[in-house]
């Protein structure tokens, strides 16, 4: 683990800022378009963003200060501010943080950060609307399942919540993968000399 110098800051604001842009852009053509799981798209390739960084800079406490600098560029894009973009950003950051200060960048640390980063679009949506809509708001979801699979005589409703939950973390676990490739061709990269450590 490398200390927080010129060259470890420079890269987290690279890395934030890249992070950043791409969330304001492509996610404003995602949500116009409509796209399903746009969101959790977007935080598939923020955490491929966030864990090549820890790659190239593992330095303590660089992917929560990308989530920082990513989170506000998002923040600014809108012509209001919304907190929710900010604090899924920043949540994503934290999440990586924590996964690669406890478990290092190792394999297990990539796919336990892509499990938690891909459920936890699931877990802001139940939190943000459980505040909205009162604390029913669980309640109705399971009851809008179960009267669902009644009204078709299948249990269609909880196979089709099961599916959105399994897509969640396959993004998630697709998004970490791809970060494993990247970084073993890095280091790869790095052993021949291709590129300056």
């Amino acid at each position: 683990m490398v200390h927080l110098d010129r060259k470890a800051l420079v890269y987290i604001a690279v890395f934030g800022t890249f992070w950043g842009l791409l969330e304001a852009s492509l996610g404003s053509v995602l949500h116009a378009l409509r796209i399903p799981f746009s969101g959790s798209i977007l935080s598939a390739l923020g955490l491929i963003i966030l864990l090549t960084a820890r790659t190239v800079n593992n330095v303590r406490g660089s992917s929560a200060l990308m989530g920082l600098i990513a989170g506000t560029i998002k923040m600014l894009g809108f012509a209001t501010i919304k907190l929710g973009p900010f604090v899924g950003i920043m949540m994503e950051g934290l999440i990586v943080e924590m996964v690669a200060s406890g478990m290092g960048i190792g394999l297990p640390g990539f796919l336990l950060a892509g499990t938690l980063v891909g459920i936890y679009p699931i877990v802001q949506t139940v939190v943000t609307k459980s505040i909205l809509f009162g604390a029913n708001f669980v309640p109705v979801i399971l009851e809008t399942a179960q009267g669902f699979s009644d009204s078709v005589g299948l249990a269609l409703g909880w196979w089709l919540l099961a599916l959105y939950i399994i897509i969640h973390l396959i993004l998630g676990l697709m998004a970490a993968a791809t970060a494993w490739l990247i970084r073993k061709r890095i280091r790869s990269a790095l052993e021949r000399g291709s590129i300056p450590e």
